[in-house]
């Protein structure tokens, strides 16, 4: 069976050969991936079971929810399907209360080892296709410093095999935080072209996740739907925009919010939600839950809807770590009580903890489809609705988005447009 969990990943070695297996890279990173590498595992593809799909939205809620906190007024994405890749990598890492906080976390009301297949079952079948092209990738880079750090090769080995990630050592200076952002912008076509900062004294290891997103509608817009409108933004203030008119077959509605699905040309949906009437996008959200979101995608009637959808392009980069922690996995961030004892050991004593989990987005919607990328850093450290009148939703004020894939209604990115 093909496996799409990283689906252009080329054995370990990257494209190019840009990264020769165990060749240094441009900056000396080491490519160690088919050392821990003895055959990929796989899993049966399957459909997501209802309790997968309630875990993973709750968290995808969740996570645009936390992640408008101090940008209110600013559109903002997240890729939940990200950010629980690389936070999944980490976790195999974990042990003790740590690990038992992280699966409540990722996969609330199920037992974490279902949940982690049904990710990773989930990530594997998403359609790639000549039509639509979806691609990730992951790779762990660990401290080349056995004074300071020496990574588990239990733990490398699975996330090579069990994750099919890349696996490289490096000097953790300057250049190796350009290698990984390199890294990062070719798995994303280019779409985060950095996303690490700098590489604090402390880190000894970084889990990365890189995914990118290329669909053309199902039907695109002509020129003659293409007309000037005036969007009001979430401050009151207004903008002269390009909107997209159009007329689709699914019409989303309840007792909050209307919405649309607007299809791709193989295997995923834009689908769009604006509250109604005077309720504003943060009493929406403060509402919105995983059994709301499924609900109305199950929900959805076949009639036509005219639609209007203004091009915009946005870009969201985000420090998760205070939201993980509030969302219920504190400990892995405390460097006194955090165990990654399976991920490996530091020789002075110190302890492993997660510093920082980077996120960056990028969308760019247009009239012939949408680009969309998304990459996840977690950076560890050491340290002591029927009318058969037409109906209409035209996005002419803030509202929530999704790219969903389309067997399952699960997000694969999730936004807001508050201001364009």
């Amino acid at each position: 069976m093909k496996k799409r969990w990283c689906a252009y990943l080329l054995g370990g070695c990257l494209a190019a050969g840009l990264l020769g297996c165990g060749e240094s890279a441009d900056a000396g990173a080491a490519d160690l991936t088919e050392s821990y590498r003895r055959g990929v595992k796989d899993n049966e593809i399957r459909e997501s079971s209802e309790e997968f799909k309630k875990a993973y939205t709750e968290f995808a809620v969740a996570l645009l929810s936390g992640g408008r906190s101090g940008r209110e007024g600013k559109n903002t994405m997240v890729s939940p399907l990200s950010v629980m890749t690389a936070l999944e990598m980490t976790r195999a890492g974990a042990a003790g209360d740590t690990l038992a906080q992280m699966d409540q976390t990722l996969y609330s009301g199920m037992i974490a080892a279902k949940g982690k297949e049904e990710l990773m079952t989930f990530a594997n079948r998403l359609p790639n296709t000549n039509k639509v092209r979806f691609h990730m990738a992951d790779s762990v880079w660990f401290r080349d410093d056995a004074e300071r750090f020496v990574p588990d090769e239990n733990f490398l080995r699975t996330e090579a095999e069990e994750y099919d990630a890349s696996v490289f050592s490096a000097a953790f200076d300057a250049d190796t935080c350009d290698t990984i952002n390199q890294w990062v912008s070719r798995e994303t076509d280019g779409m985060v072209p950095e996303i690490v900062d700098q590489i604090p004294e402390d880190a000894v290891m970084y889990l990365v996740n890189a995914m990118a997103f290329q669909g053309e509608w199902e039907e695109v817009y002509r020129e003659n739907q293409l007309g000037p409108a005036e969007f009001t933004c979430a401050d009151g203030s207004t903008a002269e925009i390009t909107m997209m008119y159009g007329e689709e077959k699914t019409y989303l509605e309840n007792e909050d919010a209307v919405g649309f699905v607007k299809p791709y040309k193989d295997g995923y949906a834009f689908a769009a939600l604006l509250p109604r009437g005077d309720l504003s996008l943060d009493e929406y959200l403060g509402m919105l839950d995983a059994e709301t979101f499924l609900g109305l995608l199950a929900g959805a009637s076949d009639e036509k809807v005219e639609t209007g959808l203004p091009k915009f392009t946005a870009e969201t980069g985000l420090e998760l770590s205070e939201l993980l922690s509030e969302m219920g996995m504190p400990l892995a961030f405390d460097v006194q009580n955090a165990d990654f004892s399976v991920m490996g050991s530091c020789p002075n004593g110190e302890n492993i903890c997660i510093s920082r989990v980077l996120h960056r987005t990028y969308i760019d919607v247009n009239e012939t489809g949408t680009k969309a990328a998304a990459a996840a850093v977690v950076e560890m450290i050491a340290g002591y609705a029927l009318s058969e009148e037409p109906k209409r939703v035209i996005l002419d004020r803030p509202f929530v988005y999704a790219i969903i894939e389309e067997e399952s209604g699960l997000p694969v990115f999730i936004g807001t447009v508050e201001a364009l």
